[in-house]
């Protein structure tokens, strides 16, 4: 509860406040609970245009925002046909650049490894080793070209310390029913060990498992 005199625990937080107005109908605001010097209490909106309120006994607290969620967490488990992917990265499907299993965003310091297990038809240079070796730890096997030292694989060893995301998307088959299957998300993996050089051996955990 907040009062004049008293917010507690919820000072300094972000809150949804139930209030009457003048007309005597209900409002709903999002404010910053803050203590002034004097020790009197107000809601302050992060938008300046908004006035200070003066904390009073009639207000009550609906909710205390914990922390923002990421959209891409809000996807984790769902499937994903592969021209919808880019969108959840505020890019544009192309094919040249989408039609791969391993895109690079630079500018966005991300890497999305899009996996099919099952690469029956693939030739022997494209059938690359990648399985779940338990429900959250999987095993990539990189393309040909990437070694430990080269700039990609030092973006996969390093990406936490570099501030890159690297996001998994797998799927069991290339075809559903006849037609592309979808890429089911697993969110944002880290890096755990890796073997061998052109291609890579990486296993990743799951930052969602990680907490």
């Amino acid at each position: 509860m907040i009062t004049p005199s008293r917010a507690g625990s919820i000072t300094g937080s972000v809150v949804a406040i139930e209030r009457q107005d003048d007309s005597g109908d209900n409002q709903y605001l999002l404010r910053v609970v803050t203590k002034t010097r004097d020790g009197q209490y107000i809601l302050k909106a992060n938008n300046p245009d908004y006035e200070d309120l003066l904390a009073t006994d009639d207000m009550r607290t609906l909710a205390r925002l914990r922390h923002i969620i990421d959209p891409l967490d809000l996807a984790i488990g769902e499937p994903f046909m592969r021209e919808d992917i880019p969108p959840l990265f505020g890019e544009t499907f192309n094919p040249g650049n989408w039609n791969v299993g391993h895109v690079v965003l630079a500018p966005k310091k991300a890497h999305i490894l899009l996996v099919t297990i099952n690469k029956q038809g693939k030739a022997d240079e494209h059938k690359y080793m990648d399985h779940w070796l338990d429900d959250s730890h999987f095993h990539w096997q990189s393309q040909n070209a990437t070694d430990p030292s080269s700039k990609r694989g030092q973006e996969i060893i390093r990406h936490a310390a570099l501030g890159i995301d690297i996001h998994l998307f797998v799927r069991e088959n290339k075809l559903a029913a006849g037609k592309a299957a979808p890429f089911t998300y697993h969110g944002r993996v880290v890096y755990q060990s890796h073997q061998g050089s052109q291609p890579m051996s990486v296993v990743f955990g799951l930052q969602s498992e990680a907490g």
